[in-house]
């Protein structure tokens, strides 16, 4: 139920750029996480089954992203908030590999 304002307002206001924001960067949120996860947790990546549950945390992580770029105001916010989480996310991914790999 919508309320008359006399402006025409719509659910899907910037749905295209929202959509591409939270495809691409959540893409991008979902691989730093997955290597995140193989770089702090301990052994080798192929130790105990390690390689299947860093690739299996991609498409939750990656869906997560993608349905919550809807709750943005604009698709210029949801781009510029995703924008940062990725480079935020690489940045402490990068220092994480060269700190704690062996």
């Amino acid at each position: 139920m919508t309320l008359k304002t006399g402006r025409r307002e719509t659910l899907s206001r910037d749905w295209l750029s929202k959509t591409l924001a939270g495809v691409i960067g959540g893409f991008g949120l979902a691989i730093a996480s997955s290597g995140l996860l193989a770089c702090l947790t301990p052994g080798a990546l192929d130790e105990q089954n390690k390689f299947q549950v860093a690739m299996w945390l991609v498409p939750p992580v990656w869906i997560g992203v993608m349905s919550g770029s809807f709750m943005f105001r604009t698709g210029l916010r949801a781009w510029g908030w995703l924008g940062g989480a990725n480079i935020a996310g690489f940045a402490v991914l990068a220092v994480t590999r060269h700190f704690f790999t062996r």
